[in-house]
């Protein structure tokens, strides 16, 4: 005797059943279970695609480097293609400036001509200078020490002499050293060795961005000034105080300085 049914909801769970176990039969086999041979590659192009990683060496290209840069001609574009003179839109407008770098004298230090700056082309506020002495003190006085004489606690140990911005070539206009534009890339890009193998002072550029490196540079006049100005150099109603605490620093120099030995009078060796 022959039974039959028209029960569909039967007939979808019988497929399904059926449509599972032929998956797991095809994931089974996929694996290459207990043999040595490699799993079957549906998508070989994604599975044996090469891989470069940052900074590697590579032998496709004939520079060696994985890393390529931008075809001539590039544009690059912020995080927003507008421009707003809003005070909302100065953060992303300011972002946009940091990556276009169009302009070098802020960005790199430099004149049209590729000379580098004698002054900063930005203009320093009080709060300016306060942040760039926090971060001349962060990253700079462990080997520039605190006062800018190059004998920081790292400096005085460093393989090479660390400068002292006291030095008349950081204040000699004609010297190439002497100019902010100088300083800054100094500051950002480090001192390598004319022929590029050592590196002099490690560059900054992860740590110190371009505003801060510009105050730093201004921290870094205002540390020479406080040893090559006069006292005609303060305004004239802050002048009186600064006279006092010019007395009162001497006053406690002299104070701490030790007290002189007297010499011990000449020996006559005596009558005879």
């Amino acid at each position: 005797m022959t039974m039959t049914h028209n029960n569909p909801q039967l007939a979808k769970l019988t497929l399904l059943g059926v449509g599972l176990a032929l998956g797991l039969a095809t994931l089974a086999g996929c694996r290459g279970e207990r043999e040595d041979a490699p799993p079957r590659q549906f998508f070989p192009d994604l599975d044996d695609a090469p891989k470069w990683k940052p900074q590697d060496h590579s032998e496709f290209f004939a520079d060696g480097r994985t890393m390529r840069l931008p075809p001539t001609g590039t544009v690059p574009f912020g995080t927003q293609g507008f421009r707003s003179e809003e005070p909302w839109a100065k953060k992303f407008d300011k972002q946009a400036d940091d990556l276009l770098k169009a302009d070098p004298a802020f960005y790199q230090g430099k004149a049209a001509d590729g000379t580098y700056l004698a002054k900063a082309p930005i203009a320093f506020t009080k709060e300016d200078l306060l942040r760039g002495q926090e971060r001349f003190n962060i990253y700079c006085a462990a080997c520039h020490n605190y006062n800018g004489d190059g004998q920081g606690t790292v400096g005085v140990m460093w393989s090479y002499p660390v400068p002292n911005f006291h030095d008349d070539i950081y204040v000699d206009p004609k010297n190439e050293k002497s100019r902010d534009g100088y300083l800054f890339h100094i500051a950002r890009d480090g001192v390598w060795s004319p022929d590029g193998a050592q590196n002099k002072m490690p560059a900054y550029a992860h740590a110190i961005g371009y505003d801060d490196a510009w105050r730093i540079i201004a921290y870094i006049r205002v540390l020479q000034s406080t040893r090559r100005g006069t006292l005609e150099d303060v305004p004239a109603d802050k002048r009186d105080e600064m006279k006092k605490l010019m007395d009162q620093k001497a006053a406690a120099s002299a104070a701490a300085a030790p007290a002189a030995t007297p010499a011990p009078a000449p020996a006559t060796g005596g009558a005879k």
